[in-house]
C-alpha cells in the first residue's frame, strides 16, 4: 500500500541520517581527543613518572666464589627526582641480612664447594646452580621473569682455571641458566676480573651508604673486602696517573678518580694454606703411623688434628733432612697431611703475619722491624701500596664474619683486635664445641694485613655493614640498561625491546598521519547547508522514489 503523504515518508530517513551524522562528527572529535592525549602523554612525562614509580624491577646476580656459589635478587625502582642522582631506589634485597636460628648472619644460604671444582662435571654444575636459581624464582614475581635478567658472575676461584676449563664451566652453566624463564645473554655468564670485582664493591659500599646522588660531594668510603681467594682494596685519590690501578668511574652526577688494587692469594683460604706451607718449610716433619707427615700449627687447638689437603707443601723447596727428601719421593710429594694444633698465641701472630705480608719465612721477627710499614711480598720483591692513610675504610665480607663472629665492636682498632686474640683464643682452643677452629688464625691475619701489609695502621676502618656485598654494585652497572633507559624515557623518549629508541616528536608525526588516513578513506564527510533534499534522495527505497507517469 503506497503512503497517502510523501512527506510523512521522509521524517524516518532525515531521522536516520541525522544520527549518522551525530556520529561520524563524534567519531572525528574522539580522534582528536586521542591525539591530544597521545601529546600530553609524550611531551609531559611526569605523567608517566608517576605511573612507572609504581612498577619495580629485579635483577637477579649469581656470586660464583671460591668457596662457594650464592644467589642474590635486588628490587628497583627508577624515582624522579635528583635527591639520588637519578640512580634507581634499591627497594629490598633478598635473602636479606638476617640471624637463621643457627646463629648464621653471613652467606647463609650458598652451595659448596666453588665451581672452579666442576671442571668436566655438568652435573655437579647443575647441582650448584639449580637450587639457587630457584629460590630466585621463588623472589620474583612470576610475571617478571621474563624481563628479569640473570647475572652469572665468578671471581677468584674461577680465574685460576685454564682458559679452556673456563669456558668449559661457563657452557655447562648456560645450560643449566636457558632452561629457566630469566632473561639471560651469553656475555652475562663470565668471570669478573680482579680490578671489576673491587670496582663493582666500591660501588655497593657507597651506594649503600648514600654517598652517591649528593651534589655537595661528600667524601667516598674506601674498601676492604676480603673473601676466600682474593683481598680487594680501593679508595678515591686526588691525582689520577696512567697505571693499571688507576680508573675514572662517572656515578650519577660525579666523577671519581680511584685506586684499585686485586690481590690474588691475599684471602682468607688461601692466607691459612700459605701458612702451612711454611710450616712444612720451617719445621721438622714427624712422620705419623700411617705414613702421613705432621704438621703442628699454632694457631690451632692442641686437640686439634685432621687430614689436610696441602698444595705444595712439598716440592718447592728441598728439605734439609736427606731422610725426609726420601721419604717425599718415595710418596711422589703427595699433597696429604695430618694437620694437629699447638695452641701458642704470640706464634700465631708470628705466623699470620708473615703470610700477611706474604714471606717466606714463618720467623718475620728475624727479617723485619715492626715498628715500620712492612709491605707486600710479591714475585718481583717488596711491594708497598699506594694507600691514603688517613682515609675512611669499611671493611667487608671475610672482615666483617670473622668480626662478628668473634663479637668485634664495628668500630674496633689495631689495639682491640690484638687485645681480643689474646683474650678469646686461648678460651676457643679449650673449647672442644668451637665451630671454627680457624677463627684465631684469621683475627691475626686480619689485623696484619691492616698494619703491617696495607699499612693501614692509622686509618679509621669500621666492619661491615654485613649486607653488602660486590653483586649489589654488579646489579647495578651490569644492569645499567635497565634504569638508564628508564631515566631516557622520561626525557621524551620511547624506549622498545632491544634499546631501540623512537623520539617522541616522530612518533607523533606517524600517529598523526595514520589517524589523518583513517579520517580519509573513511569518507566522513560533515553536512553542508540547503542541500538536505538531494543528499538523502539517491538513498531513497524505489517504493519511495516519485511516481511515474504515465505515457
Amino acid at each position: 500500500m503506497e503512503p497517502k503523504s510523501p512527506s510523512k515518508s521522509k521524517l524516518p530517513v532525515m531521522g536516520a541520517n541525522k544520527y549518522s551524522r551525530i556520529l561520524k562528527v563524534g567519531a572525528t572529535l574522539l580522534m582528536i581527543l586521542s591525539l591530544v592525549l597521545v601529546g600530553v602523554f609524550i611531551f609531559r612525562p611526569s605523567i608517566v613518572n608517576k605511573m612507572s614509580q609504581r612498577d619495580s624491577y629485579y635483577t637477579v646476580v649469581l656470586d660464583c666464589g671460591s668457596t662457594g656459589t650464592r644467589v642474590n635478587v635486588y628490587k628497583w625502582m627508577v624515582k624522579d627526582g635528583v635527591s639520588y642522582g637519578n640512580l634507581p631506589v634499591l627497594l629490598d634485597s633478598y635473602p636479606g641480612n638476617f640471624a637463621k636460628s643457627d646463629g648464621c648472619r653471613y652467606h647463609c644460604m650458598q652451595s659448596e664447594p666453588g665451581l672452579h671444582n666442576f671442571v668436566g662435571n655438568a652435573s655437579g654444575v647443575r647441582v650448584s646452580l639449580e637450587p639457587l636459581i630457584r629460590l630466585a624464582e621463588q623472589w620474583v614475581p612470576l610475571e617478571k621473569h621474563g624481563i628479569t635478567p640473570i647475572f652469572v658472575l665468578c671471581t677468584a676461584g674461577m680465574r685460576r682455571l685454564a682458559s679452556e676449563d673456563t669456558r668449559r664451566v661457563l657452557e655447562d652453566v648456560e645450560d643449566v641458566v636457558e632452561n629457566h624463564g630469566f632473561l639471560y645473554r651469553k656475555d652475562w655468564i663470565r668471570v669478573l676480573s680482579g680490578n671489576e670485582e673491587a670496582y663493582y664493591g666500591w660501588v655497593s659500599l657507597n651506594y649503600k651508604m648514600r654517598v652517591f646522588g649528593n651534589f655537595s660531594r661528600l667524601p667516598t668510603l674506601g674498601l676492604l673486602d676480603l673473601g676466600g681467594s682474593s683481598l680487594q682494596v680501593v679508595t678515591e685519590v686526588d691525582e689520577l696517573r696512567e697505571d693499571d690501578h688507576h680508573l675514572v668511574s662517572k656515578i650519577g652526577p660525579m666523577e671519581h678518580q680511584l685506586l684499585i688494587y686485586s690481590l690474588p692469594a691475599f684471602g682468607l683460604n688461601e692466607a691459612f694454606d700459605r701458612s702451612v706451607v711454611m710450616l712444612t718449610h720451617s719445621e721438622a716433619l714427624r712422620e705419623s703411623r700411617d705414613g702421613i707427615f705432621e704438621v703442628r700449627h699454632p694457631c690451632l687447638s692442641s686437640s686439634y688434628l685432621q687430614n689436610f689437603t696441602c698444595h705444595g707443601c712439598f716440592g718447592l723447596e728441598r728439605m734439609s733432612s736427606e731422610n725426609v727428601t726420601t721419604k717425599m719421593e718415595e710418596k711422589e710429594l703427595s699433597s696429604y697431611i695430618w694437620l694437629a694444633g699447638s695452641s701458642n698465641w704470640e706464634n700465631c701472630k708470628e705466623l699470620a703475619r708473615a703470610a700477611a705480608v706474604n714471606s717466606s719465612n714463618s720467623k718475620l721477627s728475624e727479617l723485619e722491624n715492626h715498628s715500620k710499614c712492612i709491605g707486600l711480598s710479591s714475585r718481583t720483591g717488596k711491594m708497598m701500596l699506594n694507600l691514603t692513610s688517613y682515609s675512611h675504610y669499611n671493611a667487608l665480607s671475610g672482615f666483617f664474619a670473622i668480626s662478628n663472629r668473634l663479637n668485634l665492636s664495628a668500630k674496633a682498632n689495631l689495639t682491640k683486635m690484638w687485645e681480643t686474640g689474646e683474650h678469646i683464643c686461648p678460651r676457643l682452643w679449650a673449647d672442644q664445641r668451637s665451630t671454627s677452629a680457624q677463627d684465631c688464625f684469621h683475627l691475626s691475619y686480619m689485623a696484619s694485613l691492616i698494619e703491617d701489609a696495607l699499612c693501614l695502621r692509622n686509618a679509621e676502618i669500621t666492619f661491615g655493614p654485613g649486607d653488602v656485598s660486590w653483586t649489589l654494585g654488579a646489579a647495578l652497572i651490569e644492569g645499567d640498561h635497565l634504569w638508564r633507559s628508564t631515566s631516557e624515557s622520561q626525557k621524551g623518549f620511547l624506549t622498545l625491546k632491544g634499546n631501540e629508541r623512537i623520539s617522541s616528536s616522530f612518533l607523533l608525526f606517524a600517529l598523526l598521519s595514520f589517524l589523518l588516513l583513517i579520517v580519509h578513506y573513511s569518507h566522513i564527510k560533515l553536512p553542508m547547508p540547503n542541500r538536505g533534499t538531494s543528499s538523502t534522495r539517491g538513498c531513497l527505497p524505489s517504493y519511495l522514489g516519485p511516481k511515474r507517469q504515465p505515457a
